[in-house]
Parts: C-alpha cells; structure tokens; sequence
C-alpha cells in the first residue's frame, strides 16, 4: 500500500457569509421594478446585524430634481436572516454594527428577477467559496442564479434638510388611489408635477413646461381661498411620477404617508408587505 494512502487533503472550510430568505419574492421584485423605471444602474444592498438597508437615488436629473429611495428590511419579519459578523466587508466598531455590502447592476437583476411570480420566494446568499452573490427562486421547483456584484461606489445621499420634518405626516393616503392619481399624471404633456402640501391636504397638479395646468388631483379638506403662504411646493420630474406608479406594487391595502414643512423637499413614506419600509425623498433645487 502507498505509505500516503492515508494522507488526509485538507480542505477550506465553507462558511456563510450571510443569507436571507424572503417569502414574497414577487413583492421583493417590485423594489428593482422601481429602480428600473427611474433608470438607476448601481444598487447597493447593505446586509447589516438587524436587517437589510438598500439606498439609491437618481444621480442627475431635469431640472435639478432628484430622488433618494431608502429601503429597510427587517430581519425579525424574515423567514430567514443570517449575517457573520465576522466575515462581514465592514466590521462592527463601537458606532457601527458590521455590515456586508453589495453593488448590483440593474440589468443584470432584471433578468433574473423577471421570472419571480406571486408564489415564490427569494433566497439570496453568499459563502466564503466564491465573490459570487446566489440567488435562489423557490416554487415549485428551485431556479438557480449567481451574481459577480459589482465594486461598490460609496455615494453620501444628504437627508439633513429632512432632519427637523415632524414625526407625525401632513397627510395619509389609500396607496392604490395615490399611484392612480400619479398614472393620471403621467397622460397627456404635463412636464411636471407640483406637489402643494396643506398642513392636512394635498395637492398635486400637472402643468405644461409654459406652467399652464393640465391634471389636478386633491385629497383633505383645501380652503376655496387658499393662497401660497398655506402651502409649501415640491415641483418633480415626470419620470419620476411614472416611477411612483409603481409603488403600490410593494404593498396591499395600505397607505403612503406625506411629510412637507419646507418648500423644495417632499417625504413619502409606505409599508413594503409585511417586512419593509420605504423613504422616498424628493428635493427640488430648480
């Protein structure tokens, strides 16, 4: 017999970096459904100690007006939620808990994202073995993806005009009725939106590039004398009102939530199923 017959081979170990099952994966889909429409190609996923922030925004847009989307996840509402602090790409420090981040590109999760129906789930995972992300879509049968992420471009998104915005909404609307009246919006050549924001109303209407109104819609109870020291204005691009359309994908029988004190910043806010929450932050610096 060979005297290394016996000889053990060592082999690395293969550890789980982090992984997270999230049972609707049809309303999971519908975060990059958003980010597709508003035509954002890097999305960074943070993958933290109590769940999953994804944050974004447009990068330039007409008229000076932009978009952040900050999404939150919550590890508690996950069938499953792994993270090894340890192998995280940040470390936990003293300020900071640990954190693994990746950088999708839109395309690339679009096309594996495109077969998730109403009866999947969505598994995504990665392990010491490859830099590659997994992600599994679980029906009836289980479709197997991998992902090279792409490297992260850290990009500081400024919320500090919403620092002092209040805690309680302006207003609170049926989702379903809100992202109709924005698709309403989006008909004819409005080519933009104004949103007037009451300290219990809304106001929201399109108008032409020459400021002529073209589309109105109204939810509270509005004044007939109202004049423009009891509103503050938001005025957002039409791409961006066709992405809005979209939201009400995220989310069944809920609400969005309306935060304005200042003119040129506007907050929505809305339920993602029974597992997220989204921020929406419009700035107007035309």
């Amino acid at each position: 017999m060979d005297e290394d017959s016996n000889t053990k081979i060592e082999r690395p170990i293969v550890k789980t970096i982090y992984s997270v099952e999230i049972t609707n994966g049809y309303v999971f889909r519908q975060i990059f459904e958003l980010y597709d429409k508003l035509i954002i190609q890097g999305i960074p996923v943070f993958f933290k100690e109590d769940g999953i922030t994804i944050r974004t925004g447009t990068t330039s847009s007409r008229g000076g007006r932009k978009l952040i989307s900050d999404i939150e996840i919550f590890s508690d509402d996950l069938i499953e939620y792994y993270l090894d602090k340890d192998l995280a790409t940040i470390p936990a420090s003293e300020d900071e808990s640990a954190c693994s981040i990746e950088q999708f590109n839109i395309n690339t999760i679009r096309n594996i994202f495109k077969s998730i129906s109403k009866s999947n789930s969505v598994r995504i995972f990665k392990t010491t073995a490859s830099d590659d992300v997994f992600i599994d879509i679980k029906g009836l049968t289980t479709e197997h993806s991998r992902v090279t992420p792409s490297k992260y471009q850290t990009i500081n998104h400024d919320f500090s005009a919403f620092d002092n915005i209040s805690s309680s909404p302006n207003i609170r609307i049926e989702i379903n009725q809100f992202c109709s009246t924005m698709k309403g919006m989006t008909r004819g050549d409005a080519e933009y939106t104004s949103f007037k924001v009451f300290p219990n109303a809304l106001l929201v209407e399109g108008r032409n590039g020459t400021g002529n109104l073209m589309k109105d819609g109204c939810w509270g109870k509005l004044k007939d004398d109202y004049d423009e020291s009891d509103y503050v204005e938001t005025k957002v691009n039409s791409s961006i009102i066709k992405a809005l359309c979209k939201i009400n994908g995220m989310v069944t029988y809920s609400i969005v939530k309306i935060y304005s004190e200042e003119n040129g910043f506007l907050k929505i806010n809305h339920k993602i199923n029974d597992f997220g929450e989204h921020n929406i932050y419009l700035i107007d610096n035309s």
